[in-house]
């Protein structure tokens, strides 16, 4: 089936809520994910994350959530943040959206990024 369009941005600067007429969890926890990043709880952002957590793309890839974590922990510290737009769901486990990554401001990368959860945590990231 065609990907099922959700209209939420996600600005760098302002975190939007968890929405609750989205009725897809895997857009809630991907959404969830995303603010607890723009608010630097990487903490909380990594309590949707799959001890197992697949990511590829982007400057390097992890397979395991401690790895992953200290790689945005460290992203958090040096002024990395994150714009996410156009959520779309294409299945019950899969989710893309547009992704620009900021370093101090200055856009450095943009691209479509995929995400996949199984049982309620991230277990793949493919970014741009």
């Amino acid at each position: 089936p065609a990907p099922t369009a959700i209209p939420t941005a996600i600005p760098a600067s302002t975190p939007v809520p968890t929405p609750t007429s989205v009725p897809d969890g895997t857009a809630v926890i991907t959404q969830s994910f995303w603010n607890a990043i723009l608010a630097s709880d990487i903490d909380a952002a990594m309590a949707f994350v799959a001890d197992d957590v697949q990511t590829s793309g982007g400057p390097t890839t992890f397979s395991d959530k401690v790895k992953f974590s200290a790689f945005m922990s460290t992203k958090s510290k040096y002024g990395f943040t994150y714009e996410i737009s156009d959520l779309r769901i294409v299945s019950e486990d899969t989710v893309t959206y547009d992704m620009k990554v900021y370093e101090n401001g200055e856009l450095i990368a943009s691209g479509l990024t995929t995400l996949k959860v199984a049982n309620d945590k991230i277990v793949q990231i493919k970014l741009p």
